[in-house]
């Protein structure tokens, strides 16, 4: 088995939180793994041109393209997203709209299949998982496991986010709060999250390896679910 884990932040590895608990959770699974930043990825989002609904494969030319065997491929995933404006980011949008390739004409593509989700933010780390599992959900893959921490603000780096009475670090700390390294959030400091994300990743490996699991038994349960959530 396979494991995919997509950091979907579009920060550079030195500064994504993101990596490093995808990273964290991967490690911890007991099996072969693959971690891909969405940063510098240009991923446009659906279009809902209908293009792929003959053959469940996406027509648009950008960098999902060379993703899509490995999404296929993959047995589970770790998927992250961070806090924009109070939801998931754009890219990371982006990247999971256009999974809409998989759905047609009750392809069973993703069916059945396990997933971790992560979700960081400046303030409220909440948000993004809703949106994650929510696609999740309307693939019928099952999320077992949620890790949730608190990163940093842009404000952090962009040189005014001491001053600046509108930025998220000013709003949160307050005027005497200087921008250093002890006052930059990081999750790898975080020992509640890190440990989280390494318990997520071994609840992902054994749930994998269980006898209880198999693609059908979870498709079954997920197709349940998904019909009452359109029911409702």
């Amino acid at each position: 088995m396979k494991i995919l884990g997509i950091s979907g932040s579009p920060r550079p590895e030195s500064r994504s939180g993101s990596i490093k608990v995808v990273q964290r959770i991967l490690e911890n699974t007991g099996f072969e793994y693959e971690l891909i930043s969405l940063q510098g990825k240009t991923i446009g989002g659906c279009t809902g041109c209908m293009a792929c609904a003959d053959d469940n494969i996406c027509k648009l030319n950008d960098d999902m393209k060379s993703m899509r065997d490995k999404i296929v491929e993959a047995d589970a995933y770790v998927l992250s997203g961070v806090n924009y404006f109070n939801t998931l980011n754009a890219v990371m949008h982006s990247f999971l709209e256009r999974w809409y390739q998989f759905r047609h004409r009750e392809s069973d593509i993703l069916w059945g299949k396990l997933a971790v989700t992560v979700s960081l933010g400046g303030a409220n780390p909440s948000p993004p998982s809703d949106r994650l599992n929510a696609f999740c959900l309307y693939n019928a893959i099952k999320v077992i496991d949620n890790v949730q921490g608190i990163g940093a603000f842009g404000c952090c780096y962009c040189g005014y986010g001491e001053e600046c009475k509108v930025g998220g670090h000013y709003l949160v700390n307050g005027p005497d709060c200087p921008i250093n390294e002890d006052t930059i959030p990081d999750v790898t400091k975080d020992e509640k999250v890190m440990v989280a994300a390494e318990q997520a990743g071994k609840k992902l490996g054994d749930q994998l390896r269980s006898d209880d699991y198999s693609r059908e038994k979870t498709t079954q349960e997920m197709m349940e679910i998904l019909q009452a959530h359109f029911e409702a």
